[in-house]
């Protein structure tokens, strides 16, 4: 089990009623029994309760599993999760208050499918997470240092997990694998401001009196209403943002006062390399031979169907066209929940084009595999972890 999102306790005592209901739907979605008015109430009732997105996932992750692989998992986790919960000072009766709700819930879900007890805790133990925890991250967002810590909304999606959530003021965000997205319970009151770590899709709703601003670790977006795309995963070398329609303004973190306006069908690249965030390399929108600190390009488009690489994952495929393998495994790592590691290093310079649709981490590398005769390799499976090697 990953680490577990922290929402505020208030959502219990405030929102009983309504988080009631959407659990039942969501038992009744899982099992095929709710009608199309029923979805579209739970898909409503959400856009109201965006700290459920990440607990409603792994119960959908968990309800699509073995259960015999996750027995002892859950176990282990429950007990980790019940000492944390004492450590925070919550009484274990309240919490046993909440498992035996779920447990009543869920009981719609075993009369379609069965599934081992340890299973169910594991379910129960991600909805508690989600109510009966404090607020992990509880200090302002960038642009704030100066105001008081407020209560933060914060949702996250583990490797191998995708979400989709709409945010208080109708704007929509697609969360990509391993990323989290933190806003601040006002949001859309004084300010729209969000903070992102990894990746994700937005569809911003128009509004001209409340810019839409994202705070990732090297830049800072600002738009009115606009579809864009940003990539600002910690262990990748570049972060990135892709405009599919509007405008944007892109800050540099250690340039603050440059203001850089993307036009649609750009792309800014902004390069992750400590040393490189202090060479005085210019913006620039040609391509130059050596990758510079920031630059400015177009989206990557495929060859065979014209789509948007960058964009892809917000449907539901890896795409990938000349591709380092290094780069390309952090992304496979999150796509598909293992880690990858390399024994030889001029393996990682390989590079690949396609796309991963529906396909297994296994069929995923022996395509792969296949599509590289110059320099074959072969890879093992162990557990969660795939080691490449000549």
């Amino acid at each position: 089990m990953g680490v577990f999102p922290y929402f505020p306790v208030l959502t219990v005592s405030q929102n009983f009623m309504e988080e009631e209901k959407i659990w039942n739907l969501i038992a009744k979605k899982l099992s095929c029994e709710a009608s199309q008015e029923e979805l579209q109430d739970l898909e409503t009732l959400l856009h109201g309760h965006p700290d459920l997105h990440y607990p409603m996932q792994a119960i959908i992750d968990l309800w699509n599993t073995n259960p015999n692989q996750n027995k002892e998992d859950a176990s282990k986790a429950f007990d980790k999760h019940l000492e944390r919960i004492r450590l925070q000072g919550i009484s274990y009766e309240k919490v046993q208050a909440g498992e035996d709700q779920f447990k009543a819930i869920s009981s719609r879900f075993r009369k379609n499918k069965r599934k081992s007890f340890f299973a169910w805790s594991g379910a129960a133990l991600l909805v508690l997470a989600g109510i009966y925890t404090l607020p992990k991250f509880s200090g302002p967002s960038p642009a704030q240092t100066e105001s008081p810590a407020k209560s933060q909304s914060e949702i996250t999606t583990r490797n191998g997990s995708k979400t989709n959530l709409h945010l208080p003021d109708g704007t929509q965000v697609w969360l990509n694998a391993g990323s989290k997205l933190t806003y601040d319970v006002n949001f859309g009151t004084t300010l729209r401001e969000v903070v992102l770590t990894g990746e994700a899709f937005f569809d911003v709703v128009h509004n001209s009196d409340k810019p839409f601003i994202i705070h990732t670790a090297k830049m800072d977006i600002r738009v009115l209403g606009t579809r864009f795309n940003v990539r600002s995963y910690p262990n990748d070398k570049t972060s990135e943002a892709s405009l599919i329609r509007g405008s944007i303004e892109v800050s540099l973190r250690d340039r603050p006062d440059e203001k850089i306006i993307l036009k649609p069908n750009e792309k800014i690249v902004v390069a992750n390399d400590e040393v490189a965030q202090h060479r005085p390399t210019p913006v620039t929108r040609q391509a130059p031979k050596t990758e510079p600190m920031v630059s400015i390009t177009r989206p990557t488009y495929e060859a065979n169907t014209g789509a948007i690489i960058e964009t892809s994952w917000v449907e539901g495929r890896l795409a990938f066209q000349d591709e380092e393998f290094s780069d390309l495994a952090r992304k496979m790592e999150r796509w598909y929940g293992i880690t990858i590691k390399f024994e030889q290093p001029a393996l990682e310079r390989l590079r690949f084009t396609g796309s991963f649709q529906k396909e297994t981490a296994e069929q995923a590398f022996n395509a792969l595999k296949q599509t590289s005769p110059a320099t074959p390799f072969d890879y093992k499976i162990v557990d969660n972890q795939i080691t490449i090697y000549e």
